[in-house]
């Protein structure tokens, strides 16, 4: 997928620019993405925020040249992009649990990974059209105005808010990103779908669904690549976590998740995504 190939040539970029300032606005410039989107995507495929990869890689950089050459600590700290021996000793002993010079002292050779083997170790977290590695964010409470219907006849109540939303225009609407948010009770699915609002001050035509503030799980799906997988990958990521998440459950009892929308969400072409939200809590 081209998104994957971006991310490829932004770690090779990284690579050779090490010595070199390397920043989000840059990077996000330069692969023609916006910096939300490219921080987004570069954190879901790498599965770390893209300073910590700066950083871990820099550092990584550094173990080469303390083993390998005679360098002092500041010339291999400026090689290494930090701009001065106390800054690149912090992040050092932050990352390894040791001081520079203590690390020359081991002997050791570290283990470097390329870019090429990186991305295909990060593809491979991909299972169908899912990311295994969930976003953690935060999301205040919202009103969703709508319609609803059966879980299994969505693309019906899709067309149903679409047709109403021309016939009577929401006029307190806060964005056009669109919410779909499945309610399961027992063996029955409700769907409800539309957009958020102020408040609900809407025709009576619509429906109101109004979506709890929690925090969430956030899977990134490709669309293209089918949604045959995606409940058992996040079943396993609940399962496994390794942070103490367990799933919350709407009002204590019932389970629920949210499909959001956005401007990367286009239809069936390959680089579509759709987020989903698991509603989380720590054990």
């Amino acid at each position: 997928m081209y998104n994957f190939y971006q991310i490829s040539e932004a770690l090779k970029y990284i690579d050779m620019h090490l010595d070199e300032p390397i920043d989000l606005e840059k990077l996000s410039k330069k692969f023609f993405l916006s910096p939300f989107y490219f921080h987004r995507l570069f954190s879901s495929i790498v599965g770390k925020s893209l300073a910590a990869y700066i950083r871990d890689r820099r550092i990584l950089h550094a173990c080469s040249q303390l083993c390998n050459t005679e360098k002092t600590i500041l010339d291999i700290a400026l090689d290494s992009g930090f701009n001065s021996s106390q800054a690149f000793s912090r992040a050092f002993n932050e990352v390894l649990g040791l001081s520079p010079s203590e690390y020359r002292k081991q002997g050791g050779q570290p283990v470097i990974v390329t870019a090429d083997e990186l991305i295909m170790k990060f593809t491979n977290r991909l299972k169908g059209g899912i990311f295994l590695n969930p976003n953690i964010i935060k999301r205040n409470s919202l009103i969703i105005a709508g319609t609803y219907g059966e879980g299994n006849k969505t693309w019906d109540v899709w067309n149903a808010f679409e047709t109403l939303n021309i016939e009577k225009p929401l006029n307190n609407i806060l964005s056009t990103d669109g919410y779909e948010i499945r309610v399961y009770e027992k063996e029955i699915c409700t769907v409800y779908v539309g957009y958020p609002v102020s408040d609900k001050n809407v025709d009576p035509a619509y429906s109101i669904f109004e979506l709890p503030s929690s925090k969430y799980a956030s899977f990134d799906i490709y669309v293209s690549q089918g949604y045959e997988s995606e409940n058992n990958a996040m079943n396993e990521w609940l399962k496994t976590n390794n942070e103490g998440y367990t799933e919350r459950l709407l009002n204590g009892n019932l389970h629920y998740c949210v499909e959001f929308y956005d401007e990367r969400f286009s239809g069936d072409e390959s680089d579509s995504i759709v987020e989903i939200w698991i509603p989380i809590v720590k054990k």
